[in-house]
């Protein structure tokens, strides 16, 4: 049985954030095609609790959506970066506080031509401890119930859609006994 064969991944345009890389692809039939990919660094996204259980979101303005919107803290992993250390440094910088707990839940990759991977902690003891960042805009932070996170997640108040999977895994995770501090 013939194998699909691969050829060398290809830069072919470099931007500021993201990469295009094309491959030619050869298929057991004979039939050639090219494939594009969109990579970019690694990143991280976090769920984080305070005290009293409260999932920790973010709204601030996306230039995507012209508008603020609510997401979890969450950024790329610098180079030599581990993503714990990237998900310490960034729930810091966009909500200002530092969690003792962290615990890393999965790793994502969002498709099949995006070339990256996303690892999803979860985070609690949170404390104040701001460090600057890098964000154009302010952001507000607001402690949420999950149950309220959830229900946002799903009627479309969280409009970015790999955030709101997030939020509905986790509580998915908790109520099915798969997920413990």
């Amino acid at each position: 049985m013939k194998k699909v064969r691969y050829g060398k991944l290809r830069q072919v345009y470099q931007g500021v954030i993201f990469d295009v890389h094309q491959r030619d692809v050869l298929f057991p039939n004979g039939e050639k095609k090219i494939f594009e990919y969109c990579r970019r660094p690694n990143s991280v996204t976090i769920l984080a609790f305070d005290r009293r259980g409260r999932l920790l979101l973010i709204n601030e303005y996306r230039h995507g959506f012209r508008k603020n919107t609510w997401f979890l803290p969450a950024g790329r992993v610098d180079k030599g970066e581990s993503p714990t250390a990237a998900a310490q440094r960034e729930l810091r910088e966009e909500a200002g506080y530092k969690a003792g707990t962290f615990k890393r839940l999965y790793r994502k990759s969002p498709s099949n031509s995006l070339l990256w991977h996303i690892d999803i902690f979860a985070a609690k003891d949170l404390r104040p401890a701001p460090l600057a960042g890098d964000e154009e805009f302010p952001i507000k932070v607001e402690f949420v119930s999950l149950p309220k996170a959830v229900k946002m997640a799903t009627d479309g108040t969280i409009e970015n859609e790999f955030i709101a999977y997030n939020i509905i895994r986790f509580a998915y995770m908790l109520r099915r006994g798969q997920f413990k501090w």
